[in-house]
């Protein structure tokens, strides 16, 4: 009984520095990381999205402009 209060958490030994570098490298080896295929479909996802916001924002703003110089606030 007494040898199970003496021991210690092998994880809380040696250099603090050690073990986070050691903590990282299984965490690294726990990514799932995506295949070429996965990685293209999802770049054209993002960069459509960005586009479709982009034309949103330049159709806002062209609508809030004209309607501006409808009322005779802007130029």
């Amino acid at each position: 009984m007494a040898k199970s209060k003496d021991k210690k958490n092998k994880t809380n030994t040696g250099n603090p520095i050690s073990r986070f570098f050691t903590g990282v490298a299984t965490e690294i080896k726990r990514i799932r990381w995506p295949k070429f295929s996965e990685l293209v479909a999802d770049t054209g996802r993002v960069l459509a999205f960005c586009v479709l916001f982009a034309i949103f924002f330049v159709l806002c703003d062209l609508v809030i402009s004209n309607f501006l110089i409808m009322i005779g606030v802007g130029r």
